[in-house]
């Protein structure tokens, strides 16, 4: 957020009619509102705004997916939105919750805040992940020893190896038929709208009209676990590409807030001095090209930032010889490729 006034309400926070709203949703009423509400207020604050948001998720999972939660998987990568999801359907849909499947992909490149986040939801939840890992490995090095390191090997082979074959044996072996996500239109590369249901693919994405904002407050409002790397903020005196993030020794300062950036204000972020620009984690892939990005940049733009390619990789691979197939149902993916040799080796991060 750019300031912290960027949540103010734009209502009289002392009206009857907010007063009635906080009393209903058994908040203590507003008696003085400061010139600069506090952060936490503020997040409690724009729960309003995700209320309806909230009808219509529990519409869309009553309409299209099975009472038992037979055949539904949630494919989780404990990014707040699926957190959040997860949050939800314990709280509305326990029966659907307890008989679906949650299936996360080790890629034995996750950052360990990651591993942390997935421990505390499970425990929170009480629901265990189905965890796929790339065929034939259990721990980093014997992914090194039959893939090769990560920094070394084509990113697309990469991607396949390490998330798409495993993906599309996770849905194979629960039997998919309806893929649940966490998507939100407001992730997508160009802001288009996201469809809550996609027929073709029996894919359910209920949090299509959620906005980052209506995230980080209905997890602050219900206390969803997320991971502590958000925590951490990265002051710097002059801009740094991304594609440089990655890189140690740059000229930057790392500072442990102890609470998610999002619930802390300017000043805390910036420090004193207060630094010119402040970088944060808003998502988490790999450790070897997730960076953190600026508090206006969007949540996937610090994401496989060293292999962006490796975001579409049925555009890639593509009249090989001979072809590897993995069809990766309600992906929309039928990935033909063998593995490509590997470009010559980059520096270690």
């Amino acid at each position: 957020f750019g300031s912290s006034s960027a949540l103010s309400p734009a209502v009289d926070s002392n009206g009857p009619h907010m007063m009635a709203m906080r009393l209903a949703s058994g908040l203590r009423p507003v008696l003085h509102v400061q010139r600069k509400a506090s952060v936490a207020s503020q997040l409690r604050f724009s729960s309003f705004i995700w209320q309806p948001h909230l009808e219509q998720f529990k519409l869309a999972v009553r309409h299209h997916l099975p009472s038992d939660g037979k055949g539904v998987v949630l494919v989780t990568e404990w990014h707040p939105s699926d957190n959040v999801l997860v949050e939800l359907l314990h709280r509305h849909f326990p029966a659907i919750f307890a008989g679906m499947h949650l299936v996360a992909i080790d890629t034995m490149h996750l950052f360990p805040e990651t591993l942390d986040c997935a421990r505390r939801m499970e425990t929170k939840y009480g629901k265990e992940a189905r965890w796929e890992r790339p065929a034939g490995v259990t721990n980093l090095q014997e992914f090194e020893a039959k893939f090769g390191k990560a920094r070394n090997m084509d990113a697309v082979d990469l991607h396949l190896v390490s998330k798409v074959e495993p993906l599309g044996r996770a849905l194979e072996k629960c039997e998919t038929d309806i893929l649940l996500t966490g998507r939100r239109s407001d992730q997508t590369t160009q802001g288009d709208e996201l469809a809550i249901w996609e027929e073709n693919t029996r894919k359910l994405n209920p949090m299509a009209p959620w906005s980052w904002r209506d995230i980080i407050s209905y997890s602050y409002t219900h206390d969803v676990p997320v991971s502590r790397g958000h925590n951490i903020v990265f002051r710097a005196e002059e801009k740094i590409e991304a594609e440089r993030r990655h890189l140690s020794d740059l000229p930057w300062a790392k500072v442990d807030l102890g609470k998610p950036f999002w619930q802390a204000t300017q000043s805390e972020l910036r420090g004193s001095p207060a630094a010119p620009l402040v970088y944060v984690f808003k998502s988490f892939g790999d450790v070897h090209d997730t960076v953190p990005v600026e508090q206006t940049e969007g949540e996937r733009a610090g994401l496989s930032v060293r292999g962006k390619d490796a975001e579409v990789p049925h555009e890639f691979l593509q009249n090989s010889d001979p072809p590897r197939r993995v069809n990766v149902p309600h992906v929309g993916l039928e990935l033909r490729a063998p593995l490509r040799k590997s470009p010559a080796p980059q520096p270690s991060v």
